[in-house]
Formats: structure tokens, C-alpha cells, sequence
């Protein structure tokens, strides 16, 4: 499926929810939006499917229409009224003055991103860090607003409506924010809509639940605008047989080999054209062979040269890849099913499992929308997966529509439909379909009806009890680390990117390596602990602490942090990528009176660390 769909996101959807739900509704994996849009927000959110995907820059680019409700007299730490208010105070402001200031934020303006905000520094997302109790420094950067005009205010109560047309990165809180601080009375946000991205209107959207019912129906097209709508200002061009392998090559094309055509697209997009190309415009064309549209090619010279190809380019890696798709399709693969969250013992003797069949390896983790915290992150899991064999790992998440869906549906449309299972590995506890009425042994006699093979894998134990993720869990909030990496069957982990602490650790003469760990991951209780640091491919004795700096009070709350000291070890570590496992549990933490007494209890814990390697704690991660 190639084209675009202009979705209404509804509130309580992130961005990447509505992707995440599209897929399953559209049965499509190729597919991106074209900017990101709170999940309290509402509106257009323009998504790419299939080869589509190559024009979400430049829809991305477009400019955006906003219809804002506000509050003035409200000032929150999120801009928005679903933060915690900082300040209130008393509204005395006239429909002419809140004019006034709203027009004089058009034009370009200087905005400072937002703590809660989707951007990332470093690698991450502000709003995880503010969450945290984290505040950085950030830089103020230009945006423009193109147009600003108040629809209705109350003066009674200060609330009013705002319409905002402007360039993309523009953070419309924010604009209500400096709004209030222009007038004295601070300012909040209240709801949010996007009207428009381009061209692209709400009036032309359709919601999730629509889009299911076209699909259902097989109407899909009636929401598919096709990606040369977007280019409908480039003259159409019919091009020659004798050009059509050099078109799929992705080669020049000659003038001789074209001629102009009747327009191809439907009147009814007209709406969705907007100038993406700029200047350049005038010298492109929309390409079509045989009327189907295929790529935009530029004028340079006497010849056309391909600007962006909307299908794939028939070159040797291409064609390779293709063979090696259709190998792997004719060949199916094995899957295995289930709630990959912990990779522990018992999850592994699956993998040992698949191991032993000569097709690719599929593991489909299925992740609730409730979710506790991960023991391993999704990038962690993928790591760990392909030392052991695996092709490739698939999230598959439990929305509605997935918990509803019938045993047998579940494995002739997903199972083989989508992935092309030839033969499914799963655990005698494994559960699926509405109501979790398939059972492992449901699933045996459906795959045996459907002609595919079925191993249900017994499940694996540690003193007598079954090994479970909720038993490493307890164990791991109990600070229990012999426990937990015999029961995972590999050392318990944290990958991640050092980061700039305190340094106060340097201070003191054990300076120490800073972790920003993911807000979803599963952390041992606060303490100090033996470690393990991979980094460059190097391993490093260690000691890390977790915790919120108890011993060093300056008046603010500290945020958990993970700091651990490379034994031996001198050099500036920042900006590089570490994984470090933990062994064994020291302390706990504790509130010193004194650096120099927490200087002496550092230097204990190295000791400790240097005697329990020498005694064989030590081991070589993999």
C-alpha cells in the first residue's frame, strides 16, 4: 500500500500509538507521520505508507494550523494546563490588549524548547528527563509564525481561543506562555487542535475507527491520496518502452522517450497539491509508464535525472535483497510467541529451540499497553537476540483490537499471513486470543489443521519453582544479583550513553562514568554494586552506585542517577556507549556526614570489588 492518509488523531494517542494501531488496522509495516503531536492534542497527522514514506520530509516541512484554547492568569512547569501550576494570579486584560499581544508574536520569534517536549538532547527526550526531575540548559531557536489571530476571550474568566498558523518545530504552549508573560498574568494552554499540515485538512481526515471500517469493507482507497497528488504542479509525462528499464534503473532519462499525457489523478485531490519542490518545480515532471506514476525527474541539460524514485529501483543490491525476500517468504520461518520481557532462562531453551530449524529465526514479543518496567529495554533485547541467533525481533503490541482478536484469526492472519511461520515455538503456558482462550495446546492442533509445525517447549525451573519474569522482577527489586542472573541465565544489564554528572566522584578521587537510564527500565534498589563495564569492546572491573546522591545537599531534589568507577582506568569516557552488568550487591545507600567519610567508604568498595574478582566473580560478558 503507497500513498497518504490524513488521520484525525484522537486525545490519549501518542504519534507513535496511532502508527503502532495503523499497522495492524492497514496490515501495512512501512509507514511514518509527518510530526509529532501530543497526546492531548488532537487533529491532523498526515501518515506515509510504503513508498510514501519517502515524501514525509516534505510534508513535514509544511506549514501547520493550530486552533488553541487558553487560560490567562495560569502558569504550569508544562505550558499546558495538565501540569502543575506554579503561579496564579488576577486578570485584568482587555480583548484589545490580548490582540495586541498576540499579533506581536508574528513574524520570527525566538522560542525556548520546552523541558516537556518531544526533542532530544543527547540522544534523549527532554520531556523523559523532565520527568526526572531534570532540568538542562537548552538554546532558544527561530521559528516563524505566519499568522495569529484571536477567535473569541472572555475576559470574565480570561480563556480564549487562538488560531495559529506557522512553520514546523513551533511550540504553540510555549506561544501561550510568552503570551502571558508579555501581558503580565502568565498563561497556560488549555486544548490543542491541528486544522491543517499543508494542504491537508481535518475536513479530508478520518479517524482510526473510520479507517477501520473502510479497510473492513475494502474501501481503503476512498482515504489513500496517491503520492503524485503531491506533486501535481510537475507536467505529467508518458514515457516509451524503450525508456522503461533505464526508468527502474533509476537511470537519466532521453526527451525523444517522452510525451505529454492527459492528466492521471482524480480531480478529487486537487485539494491535497501544495508546492513541495520549491524553485526547482518548473524543471520537474511526474514520470508515469504503462499510467502508472513511478518516479520525479529533473531537468539538468538536455536529459531528466531521477529527483525521487517512488518505487524500487531494479540495481544488484536491490535485486539480491528481492531474491533473498522471496527465498525467505518460499522458505517461511520460525516464530516463537510470547512476552519476551525478561530473556531468562526459560525464554532462551525457546530460542535453543528454534535454533535447531534451518529457516530464519522470528521472535514476536507480544508487549502490553500496561506494561510494567522493562528488565531489558526494546534496543537491549535486539542485542541480546542476535547473539543468539535470532533474525529479527518483532513488537507486537496489545492493543484492543489485538487482545480481541480470535485464537485462530491470530495465527492464519499473523502468524503465517504476516510473518510467513512455518513453524512456531512457544511455552506450555503460552496463551492467545480473546480472553486468553487459545491455549499452547490449541495452537498445536490449529497449526497441525493449517499444515504448519508447532513445538511447545516445557517450562523451565530454578530450586523447584517455574523461572518468570515476576520472579526476577521481585528478586531484582530486592537487590538479590546472584539470584536474578542465575534465574536470566546471563548477567542482568544496562546499555546506555555516558553522560556528564556532578563529578564530584572526581573530586573525591573515584571519578565515575554517569548513566541516563531509559524511563521504562527495571532498576536494582538504590546501593552500591560490583560491576562489570564493557566499553570499546574492553572489559573494566567496577563499582556503580544507584541512587539520588543523599550525602550532597544543595537544596533540590536529585534525580536516580547511575554512577559507576572504572577500576584502574584514567581517560575521558564521555559521549561513548558502556554496558554494565551487575554481579553482586555491596550495600545499600547511605547518608554520609562527610565527603571525606564518603571518600573512605568508596575506597572500601573498590576493595571489595578488586577481592570478589579475584576470588571469580569475574566473567566475560557476551
Amino acid at each position: 500500500m503507497n500513498g497518504i492518509i490524513v488521520v484525525n488523531k484522537e486525545r490519549g494517542y501518542s504519534s507513535h500509538d496511532v502508527i503502532a494501531v495503523l499497522r495492524g488496522v492497514l496490515h501495512t509495516r512501512k509507514m511514518g507521520h509527518t510530526g509529532t503531536l501530543d497526546p492531548e492534542a488532537e487533529g491532523v497527522l498526515p501518515v506515509c505508507l510504503g513508498y510514501a514514506t519517502k515524501i514525509c520530509d516534505h510534508l513535514m516541512a509544511q506549514k501547520k494550523e493550530y486552533i488553541a484554547h487558553g487560560y490567562l492568569g495560569v502558569t504550569t512547569d508544562t505550558q499546558d494546563i495538565h501540569g502543575t501550576v506554579i503561579a496564579k494570579r488576577d486578570v485584568s486584560v482587555t480583548r484589545t490588549q490580548l490582540e495586541e499581544a498576540v499579533a506581536s508574536f508574528v513574524g520570527e520569534i525566538r522560542q525556548l524548547t520546552p523541558m516537556y517536549s518531544a526533542r532530544k538532547v543527547g540522544g534523549v527526550k527532554l520531556v523523559d528527563l523532565a520527568r526526572r526531575g531534570i532540568d538542562i540548559e537548552r538554546s532558544e531557536k527561530t521559528v516563524r509564525i505566519f499568522e495569529a489571530e484571536l477567535l473569541s476571550f472572555d475576559e470574565e474568566t480570561g480563556e480564549y481561543d487562538l488560531r495559529v498558523l506557522c512553520q514546523k518545530g513551533t511550540y504553540i504552549r510555549t506561544l501561550c506562555n510568552d503570551i502571558g508573560e508579555k501581558l503580565g498574568c502568565g498563561s497556560c494552554m488549555g486544548t490543542l487542535v491541528r486544522t491543517a499540515t499543508g494542504q491537508l485538512k481535518r475536513t479530508n481526515s478520518y479517524t482510526i475507527d473510520e479507517l477501520r471500517d473502510l479497510m473492513n469493507s475494502g474501501r481503503i482507497e476512498e482515504a489513500l491520496i496517491p503520492i503524485d497528488a503531491m506533486y501535481r504542479g510537475c507536467p505529467p509525462k508518458e514515457l516509451a518502452e524503450v525508456g522503461w528499464k533505464a526508468l527502474r534503473n533509476g537511470n537519466p532519462l532521453e526527451p525523444e522517450w517522452l510525451s505529454d499525457c492527459a492528466e492521471p489523478l482524480d480531480e478529487r485531490f486537487l485539494h491535497c497539491y501544495e508546492n513541495l519542490l520549491g524553485d526547482s518545480e518548473a524543471k520537474c515532471i511526474r514520470a508515469y509508464a504503462a499510467g502508472e506514476f513511478y518516479a520525479i525527474y529533473k531537468k539538468k541539460g538536455r536529459r531528466f535525472v531521477p529527483l525521487q524514485m517512488y518505487h524500487e529501483v531494479d540495481n544488484e543490491i536491490n535485486h539480491a535483497m528481492r531474491l533473498q525476500n522471496e527465498k525467505t517468504a518460499a522458505a517461511g520461518c520460525c516464530l516463537a510467541v510470547g512476552k519476551f520481557d525478561g530473556l531468562h532462562r526459560g525464554h532462551r531453551s525457546l530460542i535453543g529451540m528454534m535454533n535447531s530449524f534451518s529457516v530464519p529465526k522470528v521472535l514476536l514479543s507480544v508487549v502490553a499497553e500496561d506494561a510494567a518496567r522493562e528488565i531489558y529495554t526494546e534496543a537491549e533485547m535486539k542485542t541480546i537476540l542476535k547473539d543468539l541467533g535470532i533474525d529479527r525481533m518483532i513488537v507486537w503490541p496489545l492493543t484492543k483490537e489485538h487482545r480481541n482478536m480470535d485464537p485462530e484469526a491470530f495465527l492464519r492472519d499473523v502468524c503465517i499471513g504476516e510473518y510467513h511461520a512455518k513453524q512456531i515455538v512457544v511455552g506450555a503456558d503460552f496463551r492467545f486470543g480473546k480472553d486468553r482462550s487459545g491455549t499452547a495446546v490449541m495452537l498445536k492442533e490449529l497449526s497441525e489443521r493449517y499444515g504448519i509445525g508447532c513445538v511447545i517447549c516445557p517450562m523451565a525451573e530454578e530450586d523447584g519453582a517455574v523461572i518468570s519474569s515476576s520472579r526476577i522482577r521481585e528478586a531484582l527489586s530486592a537487590g538479590e544479583m546472584e539470584t536474578v542472573n542465575k534465574l536470566l541465565g546471563a548477567p542482568y544489564h544496562i546499555v546506555g550513553e555516558i553522560v556528564h554528572g556532578k563529578e564530584i566522584g572526581h573530586l573525591l578521587g573515584f571519578p565515575t562514568i554517569n548513566f541516563l537510564p531509559s524511563e521504562g527500565k527495571l532498576l536494582p534498589p538504590f546501593g552500591v554494586y560490583h560491576t562489570q563495564t564493557t566499553m570499546d569492546g574492553k572489559v573494566y572491573n567496577s563499582v556503580t552506585n544507584i541512587g539520588d546522591n543523599p550525602t550532597v545537599t544543595d537544596g533540590i531534589v536529585h534525580p536516580v542517577t547511575v554512577e559507576t568507577h572504572l577500576i584502574d582506568y584514567e581517560g575521558d569516557c564521555y559521549g561513548r556507549s558502556a554496558s554494565v552488568a551487575f554481579l553482586s550487591r555491596i550495600r545499600g545507600q547511605v547518608r554520609f556526614d562527610s565527603l571525606k567519610q564518603l571518600s573512605a567508604q568508596l575506597a572500601a568498595d573498590v576493595q571489595h570489588a578488586r577481592e570478589s574478582s579475584q576470588n571469580g566473580s569475574f566473567f566475560v560478558q557476551k
